[in-house]
């Protein structure tokens, strides 16, 4: 665990974030004492299920069931 003065990290930014993205904790002291902690963020899944069923309602689905002749020519499906 890294201890940096309060004052120090404003130059020292893009350092730290590096340091603390590979899994470094940094401390920051002011007045000799701890005042905040910087941890690395864990790391966020994509969460699929909030898609299932997004679209529900929102669509109506009901004329891709009827073939369309002009198309349906065109790919041979009728004579």
């Amino acid at each position: 665990m890294t201890r940096i003065n309060v004052a120090a990290p404003e130059a020292r930014l893009p350092d730290l974030l590096k340091r603390i993205e590979q899994g470094e904790e940094v401390v920051l002291i002011e007045r000799g004492k701890p005042v905040a902690k910087l941890t690395p963020h864990p790391p966020q899944e994509r969460n699929y299920r909030s898609f299932v069923g997004a679209w529900k309602g929102k669509v109506d689905m009901s004329r891709f069931d009827e073939a369309d002749e002009e198309i349906a020519r065109e790919f041979g499906m009728l004579d």
